[in-house]
This record gives C-alpha cells, sequence and structure tokens, in this order.
C-alpha cells in the first residue's frame, strides 16, 4: 500500500504535472503542425498555435521552478536555454514561409517531443 501512495505523490506533484501536460501539447502540436502543412484550415492554425504559446508558458514556468528549486548552475542553464532556442528556432523557420524551410520543421517537432519527454523524466521524483 505504501508504494502506491508513494506513486500516487510522485504523480500529483506540480513539476510533474506541468511537464505531463507541456508532453501532451507537443506531441498534438506535433499532429497538428502535419495537418497544417497539408490543409489550409484556420482552426488547425490556431490550436497549433496555442499549443505553441501554452508549451512555451509552461516550459518558462518549470525552467523558473527548477531555478527556485536548485539554483543556477551550468547545466541546468544551458539545459533550458537549448529547450527555448530549440521552440525559438521552430517558430522563426515557420514565420519564415519558406517551402525549403518547411522540411525541418518536422525534424524540430520531433525534437520538441524528445525536449519534453526528458522534461517530464527529470520532473518525476522517484
Amino acid at each position: 500500500m505504501e508504494g502506491i501512495i508513494e506513486l500516487l505523490e510522485a504523480f500529483t506533484n506540480v513539476s510533474t504535472l506541468l511537464a505531463s501536460i507541456g508532453m501532451i501539447l507537443a506531441t498534438t502540436s506535433f499532429i497538428s503542425g502535419l495537418q497544417m502543412v497539408k490543409g489550409k484550415g484556420k482552426v488547425e492554425k490556431k490550436i497549433h498555435k496555442g499549443n505553441g504559446f501554452i508549451s512555451f508558458g509552461i516550459l518558462f514556468v518549470l525552467a523558473v521552478m527548477s531555478f527556485a528549486t536548485f539554483g543556477l548552475s551550468l547545466w541546468s542553464v544551458t539545459g533550458w536555454t537549448v529547450a527555448f532556442f530549440i521552440m525559438f528556432l521552430k517558430h522563426k523557420i515557420v514565420h519564415a514561409r519558406s517551402r525549403r524551410a518547411f522540411k525541418y520543421v518536422s525534424w524540430l517537432g520531433a525534437s520538441l517531443i524528445c525536449m519534453w519527454l526528458y522534461v517530464v523524466y527529470i520532473h518525476i521524483p522517484l
């Protein structure tokens, strides 16, 4: 019974919940982004943009929580900077509206999913 309670406490941690929501948003954003390339629907664009803004906000909150809890270190600052750079680079490529640039967006979307997998992994307090 204690093991179940410990597992439940681990998954009710605020940072774990935020990281999990970010992972879900990154996955849905990746799927809606692939659909956006094929279609011209305005709804998909709004969903994709909303997912991006919310994901960026969650990543920012997690970075602030991490710095407040563990302080500043070279590795943590580097890791969070790389995460923000990946999101920023994807944003710049999408807004370039170049047809050649769109082939790299799916790679960056997949790297965002991998990034969120790592963020979820480091925030599970086991």
